[in-house]
């Protein structure tokens, strides 16, 4: 008993540790099983794939089994008499214009566009969880940073007082500096709110409780793709390519209102007033048929198939452009955000020892409270701006992944 309580409290301390710290590959893993919307893609791409088994159903022959039996009374002689029946049918349609070839290649084509549809699904749902991840981990460091900052202003707040009491400052100056603390306590108070709030919205992508995530990898700028052959990989270029091609076999399809159709059907029946009957009945038949005026309604369908392409293949040209324009924007953006990142890396440097010298200086009287004043805000002001950049420059990361159907490993 008592090793099976400290088992479990082990188990307990091991899975709270891994709340604490969610990494980025477990969120993923999460997100693979319990999302909606990737698992209502697997349905849609399952319900494909059984469309296009029925597609070929039409070529193949349409078998049919029949018994019976029939008691018939003679209300006169109150004599009754019984048939019984039993037999096999079978039809094969040997040409029913091209509506089942085109059929069959439609269903496939419908079969691959829920394969591309998934990728972009899987996509859009990791991007959407790195946002939120993203999201908690800087508001987690916003609230560190807040922290801090507070000190910082607690400290400054101090210095100001004792040396207004000591008549080396005057008001003003200590006035300001209290109000800065103020300010300073109200932004670790927001950054808390924040904190609760991207913490809600992760576990609820995730559905399950979420305290803290781990710090993911540094970032990499990726070699320059080729972007018109990344282009013809994507699942959005993909989805739009069998979009036209669908539209372009409904276009073939609709001519087969303008053909005749043709069938075999066969039929073997044994009937009799004895079970089991005895008397054989064979017939087979060869129809054709061709309706050569069904009021107007494959002139029209022929006419609503060719505007529906047209349609299709303006929209394919509009959505190769787009992705195209958005492939090399997000690119660019990310190395933007990369720049930007290491910029605000380089001034926080900077402003954190031009904030050391001059602390120094002001305390020994070497420079004036306005100078001292002004390196503080903008340490502290390069301190929040740096984290801001780290913010987007992941952010920017994970859109680059999204765009061309991938995401973040």
């Amino acid at each position: 008993m008592r090793k099976t309580f400290l088992f479990f409290a082990l188990f307990l301390i091991a899975f709270s540790g891994r709340a604490l710290a969610l990494t980025w590959s477990e969120a993923r893993a999460i997100a693979e099983q319990k999302s909606h919307d990737l698992i209502g893609a697997k349905k849609d791409l399952e319900t494909s794939e059984w469309s296009y088994r029925k597609a070929i159903s039409a070529f193949l022959p349409q078998l049919s089994a029949s018994a019976g039996m029939t008691e018939t009374e003679n209300s006169t002689t109150s004599a009754t008499s019984k048939s019984y029946s039993y037999g096999l049918s079978a039809t094969q349609y040997l040409f029913r214009g091209t509506e089942g070839i085109y059929g069959i290649q439609s269903a496939q084509a419908n079969v691959e566009y829920e394969q591309a549809s998934l990728l972009a699904t899987r996509a859009s749902v990791l991007y959407d969880l790195r946002s939120a991840f993203i999201g908690l981990l800087y508001a987690q460091e916003n609230v560190a940073l807040s922290r801090k900052i507070l000190e910082q202003r607690e400290q400054n707040a101090r210095l100001i007082q004792l040396r207004y009491e000591s008549g080396k400052e005057d008001k003003g100056n200590l006035l300001t500096t209290q109000a800065d603390e103020a300010q300073a306590k109200y932004d670790l108070s927001a950054a808390r709110r924040d904190l609760k709030l991207a913490r809600l919205k992760l576990s609820q992508l995730l559905q399950s409780d979420v305290v803290q995530v781990e710090v993911p990898g540094g970032l990499e700028a990726p070699a320059e793709p080729v972007f018109d052959g990344l282009m013809e990989t994507t699942p959005t270029y993909r989805m739009a390519r069998k979009q036209l091609e669908m539209a372009e076999l409904s276009h073939k399809a609709s001519i087969s209102g303008f053909l005749p159709s043709l069938s075999l059907s066969g039929s073997y029946r044994k009937s009799g007033s004895d079970w089991p009957p005895d008397s054989a009945n064979k017939s087979w038949s060869l129809n054709l048929s061709y309706s050569f005026f069904p009021g107007g309604s494959n002139i029209a369908d022929r006419a609503i198939a060719g505007a529906d392409l047209d349609l299709a293949r303006e929209e394919f040209d509009q959505s190769v452009k787009d992705l195209r324009y958005s492939l090399e924007d997000n690119y660019q953006g990310f190395q933007d955000a990369l720049q930007a990142l290491e910029l605000s890396k380089i001034s926080l440097a900077a402003s954190e020892e031009r904030a050391k010298i001059t602390n120094v200086k002001y305390l020994n009287g070497l420079t004036g409270y306005d100078e001292w004043y002004r390196i503080e805000n903008a340490y502290i002001q390069a301190q929040k701006n740096s984290l801001t950049q780290k913010k987007s420059a992941l952010l920017a990361e994970a859109l680059w992944h999204k765009t061309y159907g991938g995401s973040v490993k």
